[in-house]
C-alpha cells in the first residue's frame, strides 16, 4: 500500500500523514481501480487484431470504438441510484457486473456483439469509477483527498499496464484477444472480501429529492458544471484518439514489432505514471488549477510527438511526457469536481460530467472516421490537440477548491 511506504521522493510522498479509514477506502477502491483499468484497456490494446479478426478498418474501428464508449452515458442510470439509494450497493453491483461484460466480449463473433458487451462495459465500469472517486472525497481527509484519488488513478493504470505488458499474447494467434478479455473475469476472486468490507459513505443522505437527475445541469450548480464540462470534453476528444490508436500507431504505421510497441508503451507509461502521485501531491499543495493547467499542456505536447515523431528513443520520452500529464489530471480535475457539489447530487453531477467526456471522446473518434482516412493518424492527433490548449484557457473559469471540507451544501465558492 503506497501509504505505508515513507521514503518515497518528498514530490510523490502523500502531503499529511493518511489515517486508518483513509489507508481502508484507497486499498479497496485501489481493488477496483485494478479490474477497472484492466477491463477498459482490452478495446483500445488489441484494436489491430480484434479488428482483423471482426473484418474492420481502422476508420470503422474508430466509428465502432466511439459508439461503445455511449455505453459510458448510461452510467447516470446507475450513479443516480447511488444518490438516492446509497453508493455501496451500486458500486458492488456495477464492478460485478463490468467484469462479467468485459469477460464476455470474448465470445463476440461480430462487430454488433463485440460492440453490445463492451457498451456494458463501459457503463458499469464507468460507474465503479465514479461511485468509487465520491466514495474517497466523501472519505478522505482534506488535505489528502486529491492524493487518495491519484492513487485509484494509479491503480487503473497499473491494470492498463498489466493488459499492455499480455498483449504480445496474440502473436500466438488471430484470435487470441478473446482470451485477454476473458481474463477480467479473474477480477470476481476479490468481490467477495469487497462485500465484507465496503462500508456506505459517510456524508450519503437518504431521502433524496426525485428531481436528483437534472439537478446539476442547471440553476446554482449549472455555474460549476458547463465549465468542467467543457473541460471534460474537450481533453476526452483529444486523449480517447491518441490512447485508442497508439498501438494501432506503432505496429501498423512505423511496422514496429508487438513487443517493441509494448516496451515503448509500457516504459513512457510507468515514468509517466508518476504524473497520479505528483499530480495528487500538486493538486492538494499547490492547487487544483494549477495542476489541471500543466497536466492539459503537458498530456497535449507529449501526444503529438506521439504522432510525429518516429524512432523509438524519442517515442519513449513522447510517451512519458504525454503520460505524465494524462495522469496527473486525474487526481485534480477529478478531486475537483466532487468538491464543488453538494452530498445530495454529487455523483449524479460526477456522472453527468464523466458523459460529457464520454462525448469529447466519442466526438474524437467519430470525427477521428473521417479524418483518419483523409489525412492520416498524425494529422487527425495533431489537430484535435488544439483542444487541450483551449480547456487549459477554460480552467480559469472554475473555482479553486484546494483543502475545501465538505458538508452535505453546496460549497459557497461562487
Amino acid at each position: 500500500m503506497i501509504f505505508r511506504f515513507v521514503k518515497l521522493p518528498r514530490f510523490v510522498r502523500p502531503p499529511i500523514a493518511p489515517v486508518r479509514s483513509d489507508r481502508r477506502i484507497v486499498a479497496l477502491t485501489a481493488v477496483m481501480a485494478y479490474v477497472q483499468g484492466y477491463a477498459f484497456a482490452q478495446a483500445a490494446n488489441n484494436v489491430p487484431f480484434v479488428r482483423r479478426s471482426l473484418g474492420e478498418t481502422a476508420a470503422q474501428m474508430s466509428l465502432l470504438l466511439a459508439i461503445t464508449r455511449m455505453g459510458a452515458v448510461a452510467a447516470v442510470v446507475l450513479t443516480l441510484v447511488g444518490d438516492r439509494g446509497g453508493r455501496r450497493r451500486i458500486l458492488l453491483f456495477s464492478f460485478a457486473a463490468m467484469a462479467v461484460a468485459s469477460a464476455a466480449t470474448a465470445t463476440a463473433d461480430t462487430a454488433l456483439w463485440f460492440t453490445i458487451w463492451q457498451s456494458i462495459t463501459r457503463m458499469t465500469g464507468s460507474a465503479v469509477s465514479v461511485l468509487a472517486l465520491v466514495m474517497l472525497a466523501e472519505t478522505l481527509q482534506p488535505g489528502l483527498r486529491a492524493y487518495g484519488i491519484a492513487v485509484f488513478g494509479a491503480a487503473a493504470s497499473f491494470g492498463a499496464g498489466s493488459a499492455l505488458v499480455v498483449v504480445p499474447v496474440n502473436d500466438l494467434g488471430p484470435d487470441m484477444w478473446r482470451v485477454l478479455f476473458a481474463a477480467t473475469l479473474l477480477g470476481l476472486i476479490a468481490l467477495p472480501s469487497l462485500v465484507k468490507r465496503v462500508t456506505e459513505s459517510p456524508l450519503f443522505e437518504s431521502g433524496i429529492s426525485k428531481r436528483v437527475l437534472w439537478a446539476p445541469l442547471r440553476g446554482g450548480a449549472a455555474r460549476r458544471f458547463w465549465p468542467i464540462a467543457a473541460i471534460s470534453f474537450l481533453a476526452a476528444a483529444f486523449a480517447a484518439t491518441a490512447s485508442s490508436f497508439s498501438m494501432e500507431r506503432l505496429v501498423d504505421n512505423l511496422g514496429l514489432s508487438t513487443t517493441v510497441a509494448v516496451i515503448i508503451l509500457a516504459v513512457g507509461g510507468t515514468v509517466g505514471g508518476i504524473g497520479f502521485f505528483a499530480g495528487g501531491r500538486l493538486a492538494d499543495t499547490w492547487g487544483r488549477r494549477p495542476t489541471i493547467v500543466m497536466a492539459l499542456l503537458s498530456a497535449g505536447v507529449g501526444g503529438i510527438g506521439m504522432y510525429r515523431l518516429e524512432a523509438p528513443w524519442l517515442l519513449i520520452p513522447a510517451a512519458a511526457l504525454s503520460g505524465f500529464g494524462a495522469f496527473a489530471i486525474v487526481p485534480s480535475l477529478g478531486a475537483l469536481r466532487n468538491e464543488v457539489f453538494p452530498t445530495g447530487i454529487r455523483a449524479t453531477a460526477a456522472t453527468w460530467l464523466n458523459s460529457t467526456g464520454v462525448l469529447g471522446a466519442v466526438f474524437g473518434l467519430a470525427i477521428g472516421k473521417y479524418l483518419i482516412a483523409n489525412f492520416g493518424l498524425s494529422a487527425t492527433v495533431t489537430l484535435l490537440s488544439v483542444g487541450m490548449a483551449i480547456a487549459a484557457l477554460l480552467v480559469t473559469l472554475v473555482p479553486e477548491t484546494k483543502g475545501m471540507h465538505l458538508t452535505g451544501e453546496a460549497p459557497p465558492i461562487f
